[in-house]
Formats: C-alpha cells, structure tokens, sequence
C-alpha cells in the first residue's frame, strides 16, 4: 500500500512539472526588503513598446515575484507606470512595458504593498542610442523628439502657448521658450493618437527647468489607424458640484457615452467638452473640483479620450486677474487652448473667458467678472497655428461662450478678430455657456452650434423629475453627436436617456394654464412676477381657447423644414420666439412647492419654436420636421393633450 501511494505521488509530481506555464515554476525566492535589494541597472534600456524587459540582480537580493515595478517619469503630469513582473530567477526578473509607453528617462522603483522604493534613474528608448542628429541652435531654450515608436515624424506642430513651431525631417523641433505656460503640447497629428491619463489625453509635458536653462522634452504618439470617419461628442456644461443629486444624474449619462463608446467599439470616437465641467463656486465649499470631476468616469467611461475646454466657471474665482485663475485648469487637466488633428479636420480648442476680478474678494461669486472675449495671446497663438493649417482643411473651434447669440448678433466682444483668422476656412464653431440650443449660419462658410449642456438647467429640473432634465428653453439636457466622414460633417443633439429621433415637443395651447392656486402662499409672489414678466413670450399665466399648438425644435436652423396637418389639411406654420411651457411644469411650480419662495433659473425665450392653429380642440395633427440632413421626424398628436410631464418622458 506504502509502495502504491509513493508511487501515485510520484506520477502526480511528473504531470505538474510537465504542465508548462500552469503552475508557478519560479525558484522559490527568499524574502528580502525592498531597500535591501541590489538591482543591476542599466543607465540605457533598449526595448519595444509591448515588449518584454530584464533587470539583473545579485544572487539573493532580488524582488518577490508579487512585487511591482514602477517607472516614474521626470514629470509628475505623466504619471506613473506600472508593470507586473512576469517571470523571476535566481538572478534575474521581467516585466512587461506597455503598448503604449512613451520613451524617457523614468526613475525605477519597486513597489510591495505600501512600500515604495527607487533604485536610480534609467533611460528607455526603442533603439540603440547612436550620435544625436540634432544641435540646438545658439539660443534655443526648448527641444525635442517627436517619434511613433523609432520612426520620427516631421511637420508636427510643437507650442508653448506662444511660440508654435514643427518638427524637421529628423523628427525634432526647437524654440527660444521663455516657458510663461511652464508647459509644451504637440498638435497631435492626423492618423496618431497620443496615450491617456484615464479620459484626458496627454499631449502636453511639464517644464522643468528654468527660461534660460536649454531643456528637452520627447513626444512618442502612437499610430491610430485611418481616421478619415470619425466621431465627435460635444458635451456642453456639466456643472459638477456635488450638490442636486447631480453626481446620480452624471451617472447616467456617463453610462450613456460608456454605452456609446462600446456600441462603437470598433470607430473612432473621441468627446471634446465645452466648458464649465465644474462650478468654482463650489470648489471649496463643497470641496469639489477637478480631481472629483474626473474621478466620476473613473470605472464607467473607458477607451474615450475627452479633450477639454475651459469655461467661466472652470477660472478659479479666489484668485485675481485673468493669469491666475486658469493655473488650476492647467495644472490639473491640460492648456486653456490647443489644437489637435483628426483625420482631415483640424480642431481647435480656445479659452474665450477673459477674467477681469481685481481682487476676487468674496466666497459667494459675486467678486467674480468676466468679459466673453479672446485675449491676445490667444489670438495671436491660433494666427501662428492656422499658418501650418491649409486653407482646404476644415477647421472646427470649440469655445466656451458663444460667438454669436439666436439672432445671429454679436456675443462675444471681439468676433472679428476670430473670423478674420478664420478667413477662407471651412469652419464650425461649436460652444456652450448659454445652456440652450440654437445654430448660427452666419456664412456659408461659418456656422455656429451653441450646443445645449448636460447639466440642462444646472440638474434642477432632473432633480424634481429624473425622467425630465429640461434646460430653460425646454432642450432636453443632452450633447451633440458630428460624424466626420472626410471633410463632411453631419450632427444632431441627443437627448440623455432619450431616443436620437426625439428632436421636437409639442403641446396643446388650450390646455396650458398656470395659476397662483397651484404654488403655496410664500410662492405665488414669485410665480406671478414670472408669468408676468414673461407675458409676452406665452401668457401661460391666461387661458387660451384657440386651438392652437405649439411646437419646439431645439436643433433646428433654416434649412430645416415643418408640415403640420390636420385631417389631410396642411396647417400653416408661423415661426416664433416664445417660451418652453414645460419649463414652468418640470421646475418653477415644483421648486415653489418645495418650500422655495424665489426661483433662481427663469425660462428663456426661444427662436426656435412654431405654431400652428387647429380648427378643433379635439382633432389629431400630424407633425412631420425635417432635417438639413434629410432626417425625418414624425409625431401623431392626439388632442386634448394634458401638460403633464408625463405625457412627454
């Protein structure tokens, strides 16, 4: 019996050591503390992107195999990288770099449980290190490599934010930086990407060294493939505060462009912000700001890179001028403008908030001013930057504050000096700020989106009904979707959580009717000065009996098209600027009835609206709106119908 168990122990031995790669079949290392441990570095590591690496070290002094290596970058913007160790010996260890590794110079460290330790500095590059191609020239402060991987990549646009130059044909660049940003940024160029820092995308480096110091920073972006169709998400005002059960509703729609992003898995989409992701207000009373706005997609959005935009409420509003209050945006997300390549359209992103508080001396914002304007050194960067840009190149700008307002006036101080740039370009401007939709076509060679927001009326409506986020013209929260196919792009706005058809509401006239008896005492003042001061864009305050029905389409613009009929009759459609009656049902009456004696949002009259008379109270319309695409939206209206939020979730 003795013999048959030595025997079935025996065979049991063989078949694991013969199962290659199922069982751990590292030599069993003795435990030895991380400062303990002599590694046998090399000051220059050649290796491949994805590629397996080896670290010598004395007999006994190596690491657990549980152990993590972690390569920490010059610039702590860049962030930390860290690897497995793959296999280990008796004097030697692996690990694996990943496929998307920037080449620098890291400081190496291992890492074991909460202990941290560096054992010096090394070099990583994907070749063998020969003589430099590339001298400085005398007076030069800044330069670098641009690389994919070993091959350097010529005619890419480097910046500081005031110098803007391009790579040679070797790949590198230089400028006479006096580093005033204390960082540089590429242009990423079309068919490349750069790596992420979880949805930020991480085209810009920290300055390390003085203005009269010659520094150099390297650039490695990686190949993306053919992005000649693609896809743009414009997410307008996100007001992140931690405050009306917004972080609840985010999810949602963060769920919602984590769905989209998989549904697409195999396109490319990326998402560009429009400002106002946070409220600075709340930056220190709530202790929520950047950090806690990222923090949100963190586990729910992947695989998205999200360039961002900076908005008024994205300034820090304790501190002064219009320098300082933008260093925490670019300490903590990226710069306050930039451009990047997609395919065949150049994107530009600007800061359009000229901050004029001095000083900034109040905790509740009303310290805090601001004019919508470009400053000049925005202007005078985008003048550079459009030099490397062909004039065939269509060029979209994302800003925050609108250039243009619904009649297609002036918004923003300075417009001339931005279209006078734009001269001879195809362009798109697409911003938010304003919390509407509305589309400007003020050329045919300028159109502007102003693009609605996500937060809606900063979450308020959402909050009283979270099938019902409206913004104060009656919008649905939501964002806009481009696909770019080519130099072609078709858009349209979608609301969260709402089918991409929905793109117009329509309500009976005759049944829209809102009296003091519905508010308690302490709010009929409030609801009568509202009705009343919006009397001429409604009187919703006052019964109506002529059948009439107004209709909202909040992405509309003039090339789109409205046919009503009733019974087989075509009905006709006249054009006004009235206000969102819903917007009185989903926030003024049920903020009064919370208690509220005062609102803080108010509807706003909308171009975007049409009406139409029935010649009965009780006939169905059908309701046909056309796109400037050829998109077609239909809705079968049956009337009477009752202004209840339930009758249009």
């Amino acid at each position: 019996m003795n013999s048959l168990r030595i025997m079935i122990c025996t065979l049991f031995l063989c078949i694991c050591c013969s199962c290659g790669g199922t069982k751990e079949t590292d030599p069993v290392t003795p435990q030895v503390d991380l400062k303990d441990i002599s590694l046998r570095l090399e000051s220059v590591i050649v290796a491949k992107q994805g590629s397996s690496v080896t670290i010598m070290f004395n007999e006994g002094k190596g690491p657990l195999r549980t152990d993590k290596v972690v390569l920490r970058p010059e610039r702590e913007d860049e962030g930390d990288v860290v690897c497995d160790i793959t296999s280990l010996g008796s004097t030697e260890f692996q690990f694996m770099l990943p496929s998307r590794f920037n080449y620098g110079i890291y400081k190496f460290c291992l890492r074991r449980d909460a202990q941290l330790k560096g054992y010096g500095s090394v070099e990583f590059t994907g070749s063998t290190p020969g003589p430099s191609p590339f001298t400085p020239s005398q007076g030069s402060t800044l330069y670098g490599l641009v690389s994919c991987g070993d091959k350097p990549l010529s005619g890419v646009v480097v910046s500081d934010g005031y110098e803007v130059v391009t790579t040679n044909k070797d790949g590198y660049y230089e400028m006479a930086s006096k580093k005033q940003t204390e960082y540089v940024f590429i242009s990423v160029p079309s068919g490349y990407e750069v790596e992420s820092k979880g949805v930020l995308p991480v085209f810009h480096k920290r300055l390390i060294k003085d203005a009269k110091t010659l520094e150099r920073v390297d650039f490695n972006v990686f190949d993306a493939g053919d992005q000649t169709n693609h896809t743009i998400l414009y997410l307008g005002d996100m007001h992140m505060a931690n405050r009306t059960k917004d972080k609840t509703q985010f999810r949602k729609f963060t769920s919602e462009i984590a769905a989209y992003r998989k549904e697409h898995a195999s396109d490319k989409v990326y998402a560009i912000t429009l400002g106002d992701m946070t409220w600075d207000l709340y930056w220190y009373s709530k202790k929520y700001c950047f950090e806690q706005y990222l923090a949100e997609y963190a586990g729910v959005v992947n695989d998205l890179q999200i360039f961002h935009c900076i908005g008024n409420h994205d300034h820090d509003m304790n501190a002064t001028g219009d320098w300082d209050t933008v260093l925490k945006f670019r300490n903590d997300i990226c710069p306050n403008y930039y451009s990047f390549n997609i395919g065949k359209i150049h994107y530009v992103v600007l800061d359009n908030i000229e901050c004029t508080n001095s000083p900034a001396s109040t905790t509740d914002g009303s310290g805090r001013h601001y004019n919508s304007a470009l400053v000049n050194d925005v202007l005078q960067w985008l003048q550079k930057d459009l030099s490397f840009v062909s004039k065939s190149t269509p060029v979209v700008v994302a800003m925050h504050a609108p250039l243009y307002n619904q009649s297609g006036g002036n918004a923003m101080s300075n417009v001339s000096k931005l279209t006078s740039l734009l001269n001879g370009y195809q362009s798109t401007i697409v911003t938010g700020h304003t919390h509407v939709c509305y589309t400007v076509d003020k050329s045919a060679a300028i159109r502007e989106y102003n693009s609605g927001a996500v937060c809606a009326a900063w979450w308020w409506a959402g909050n009283y009904y979270p099938d019902y986020n409206i913004s104060t013209d009656g919008s649905p929260a939501g964002y806009r979707i481009t696909t770019v196919k080519g130099t072609e792009q078709t858009s349209f706005y979608k609301g969260t959580a709402k089918d991409e058809n929905l793109q117009f509401r329509a309500y009976d006239r005759n049944k829209i009717l809102f009296d003091i008896s519905m508010v308690p005492a302490g709010g009929k003042a409030a609801l009568v000065q509202e009705l009343t001061s919006s009397a001429s864009y409604g009187n919703y305050g006052v019964a109506s009996s002529e059948n009439e029905v107004i209709i909202n389409i909040w992405d509309w613009n003039d090339r789109w098209k409205v046919e009503v009929t009733e019974n087989g009759n075509a009905l006709k459609v006249d054009r006004k600027t009235l206000m969102d009656p819903s917007f009185f049902a989903a926030y003024t009456l049920p903020h009064l009835n919370s208690g509220s004696t005062s609102l803080t949002w108010h509807p706003s009259a909308s171009t975007h609206m049409f009406v139409v008379k029935a010649s009965s109270a009780n006939s169905t319309l059908e309701i046909k709106v056309t796109d400037d695409e050829g998109r077609v939206y239909t809705q079968t209206m049956a009337r009477p119908l009752e202004l209840k939020i339930e009758n249009y979730k």
